[in-house]
């Protein structure tokens, strides 16, 4: 196989310019999984909480894990453009 001259830690540091990436999946897919070895990795990222609807669980914080709606208030964050993507 034929060296291609980077690293994944180069290519996170060519562009001073932000990068948005959304890890979107079904439940059960392995984003919580993702997403910690990301912060794992202590690359220069932000993170954003995502919003959902779903009951919060007994070792969840709300605005720290996710933020916690009803149907109704994400529906009208929906109507309003509030969110970037939503399924």
């Amino acid at each position: 196989m034929r060296e291609s001259g980077y690293n994944n830690q180069s290519l996170l540091n060519i562009d001073p310019q932000p990068l948005l990436v959304v890890l979107s999946g079904p439940s059960g897919a392995g984003k919580d999984a993702v997403l910690a070895r990301l912060k794992q990795l202590d690359l220069r990222l932000e993170y954003i909480v995502t919003v959902t609807t779903r009951p919060r669980r007994r070792n969840e914080q709300d605005n720290v894990h996710y933020c916690f709606v009803s149907a109704e208030r994400f529906q009208q964050m929906q109507a309003a453009g509030d969110l970037l993507e939503y399924a």
